[in-house]
């Protein structure tokens, strides 16, 4: 008996070519989740900074965003905080049908800038007639 080794090396690609297939399609996937993820992100921070500056009245952003989150907003004496939260989903058919999702998270504080040196000085006047 001959020990021969023809057909082998498609034996070997025919196990191992599928996998890199597999491998190279799974890997574009998740970095087009990662896209996805880094585009809402961006999104809602645009979003956050509009109603930030509409919350003092200072600012307004021509381009609010087109993001589809929640946005809750709290108003202080200076200004406010602006709080978003939203939620990135992964959704893939064909071959890989999986489901993933992660969500978002985001703040901005709006201080209205004359607001705040008045209150300043409110209270240092407060506290210079205390002292008297």
């Amino acid at each position: 008996m001959k020990n021969s080794k023809r057909g082998t090396y498609i034996v070997e690609a025919a196990v191992v070519l599928p996998i890199i297939i597999i491998a190279m399609i799974t890997l574009v996937l998740i970095e087009g989740y990662y896209y996805q993820l880094a585009a809402e992100t961006g999104r809602m921070h645009i979003a956050l900074r509009g109603n930030a500056g509409a919350l003092t009245g200072k600012t307004i952003y021509a381009d609010g965003g087109n993001w589809k989150g929640e946005i809750d907003m709290k108003k202080s004496a200076i200004g406010g905080k602006v709080y978003g939260r939203g939620e990135v989903r992964m959704v893939s058919k064909g071959m890989i049908m999986g489901k993933g999702s992660q969500t978002i998270e985001g703040s901005y504080y709006a201080v209205d800038g004359p607001k705040y040196v008045r209150y300043c000085s409110m209270v240092k006047g407060v506290l210079t007639d205390e002292e008297q």
